[in-house]
């Protein structure tokens, strides 16, 4: 068969191939299919998502079976529900051989605790039970020794659960007294208090605060230490009969406080405590039985007249407390006071005597009011010197700043006239000096001006005497002073400028016949 032009160019492309080729281009992309849809599986169905506030639990389908009796796979060969769980994260489980739970992980709130209790393991024997075993040793059934604080935990909820319990909180003024439920007899079973790790009360007191003890280990009972107040009234009144057989009510008030190094004893001894005085067992035994006791005793003692009027009462409060702190303290009790509020007497000796004190008290209450008025009295007579002297100090005190000013004043003007004066004194001073220089230079110019006209009074004199008459020096004198300024006369004499020189006329010609 001949083939055209372009199927033989197309199978030319081609390259040859043998069988075993053909194989792997259909295998990779097979196996690339594959490898994807498995892990799109695993993600898909064997994906575990474990938030932070939950557990997961695992369960094996395959494995060895458990022994009877067992619930939970302790080994991970066995078949059944794991024990360890799944902590928070992300994990992948086959399952074909494995299923699982998510569960909530368990939260203990604030101010409380957790007791873990093994539900898996061998039940704890009879006899240890009879010999006081509580907690679940390692491989039993039961509450273990751990104690959990306040957090989240991841448990297994089907191989041990959580117990929650509060947390023992003593708020100030108060202490605990612990209890230990547990551990070994005492050494000493007849005293009151146990030793560390004997079982019984402790001696030790738990302060003030928050402590986490286990429950089936240690008890522990709150004694309030603060000052407690009880009021003996109504049919709780002290009634006693007094000397001469009136009988009579006394109201009071007991203050008093535990001692808190003895509350474990008072606890044992006594009983607790208790905020209701009718449930109390340290009032009702110990304090309201002393009182009435020693109530008793100590008021027969009087009469009641001495009751009523005051006399004995201080007496018997005081004999009284010293009494009941004697028989009290010595068993851990603190008694802090004892106040005697009101004593009803009867009413057929009350009402005469009560009468009599009432005008007692109306004479005390008016010699008061005189004794006022004297003291206001005298206070306005004090206060009215004390103005008076007041203002005469102030009178005193005006007239006094007045002289020490006058006299600051007169002392300022006498500084500043003596200055004045001694500026005066320099300033005469300083005009005579000038005067005394003045006189002397005007002498010596007096001097000088004399000297100058005596010579030249001389030179003129002498220059006269050299002519013949004064006339002709003169004439000298005149022609030498005007002789430079004048260059040629034409004047006749018998004119007005020949006249001037008519008298000098002779005289050149009697010098000139000479």
């Amino acid at each position: 068969m001949k083939m055209a032009p372009f199927d033989q160019l197309r199978v030319s492309w081609y390259p040859k191939r043998s069988g075993s080729t053909m194989w792997l281009f259909v295998l990779i992309p097979a196996a690339v299919v594959l490898f994807v849809l498995l892990q799109c599986w695993w993600w898909m169905f064997c994906r575990i998502e474990i938030e932070p506030d939950q557990v997961g639990i695992l369960i094996a389908k395959t494995g060895e079976n458990l022994p009877s009796g067992e619930i939970i796979a302790t080994q991970s060969w066995q078949k059944g529900i794991q024990r360890d769980p799944i902590q928070p994260g992300r994990y992948f489980y086959n399952p074909l051989f494995w299923d699982w739970e998510i569960e909530k992980a368990c939260e203990i709130p604030v101010n409380s605790l957790g007791v873990r209790v093994r539900l898996y393991g061998h039940d704890i024997p009879d006899d240890a039970i009879r010999a006081g075993q509580v907690l679940a040793h390692e491989g039993q059934k039961g509450v273990t020794d751990e104690v959990m604080q306040p957090g989240k935990y991841i448990i297994n909820p089907y191989a041990e659960t959580i117990e929650i319990h509060k947390a023992i909180e003593i708020p100030a003024g108060y202490v605990g007294v612990v209890t230990n439920l547990t551990g070994k007899p005492p050494a000493h079973p007849n005293t009151f208090l146990a030793e560390d790790g004997e079982k019984g009360v402790s001696r030790k007191v738990l302060t003030p605060g928050t402590y986490y003890l286990h429950p089936y280990i240690q008890h522990v009972d709150i004694m309030d230490c603060r000052s407690q107040r009880f009021e003996l009234t109504g049919d709780d009144a002290l009634k006693f009969p007094s000397s001469d057989a009136f009988e009579m009510n006394v109201l009071m008030t007991i203050e008093w406080a535990i001692d808190q190094s003895r509350a474990p004893e008072i606890f044992v001894r006594v009983g607790c405590f208790d905020e209701k005085a009718e449930k109390n067992e340290i009032l009702q035994k110990i304090i309201i039985p002393a009182v009435r006791g020693f109530g008793r005793i100590e008021g027969s003692k009087y009469s009641a007249i001495e009751y009523i009027g005051g006399d004995s009462r201080q007496l018997f409060q005081n004999t009284l407390i010293a009494k009941i702190k004697a028989s009290c303290e010595p068993k851990g009790i603190f008694i802090k006071s004892v106040l005697i509020n009101d004593i009803e007497p009867p009413l057929e000796i009350a009402k005469p005597i009560r009468e009599r004190e009432i005008a007692k008290e109306e004479l005390n209450r008016n010699k008061n009011q005189l004794k006022q008025a004297q003291a206001e009295q005298n206070l306005a007579r004090s206060e009215e010197l004390v103005k008076q002297e007041t203002e005469k100090v102030k009178a005193k005190t005006t007239n006094m700043v007045r002289v020490i000013e006058a006299k600051n004043k007169q002392t300022v003007a006498l500084v500043d006239q003596n200055r004045r004066l001694l500026m005066e004194t320099t300033f005469l001073e300083a005009a005579q000096k000038e005067a005394q220089a003045t006189l002397a230079r005007g002498k010596a110019e007096a001097d000088v001006i004399l000297l100058n006209s005596t010579a030249e009074a001389e030179a003129f004199r002498k220059s006269v005497e050299a002519f013949k008459n004064p006339e002709l020096f003169a004439y000298h004198e005149f022609l030498m002073r005007v002789a430079p300024s004048i260059g040629t006369i034409f004047a006749n004499t018998e004119g007005i400028f020949g006249r001037i020189f008519s008298s000098m006329i002779p005289a050149h010609e009697e010098k000139r016949g000479n």
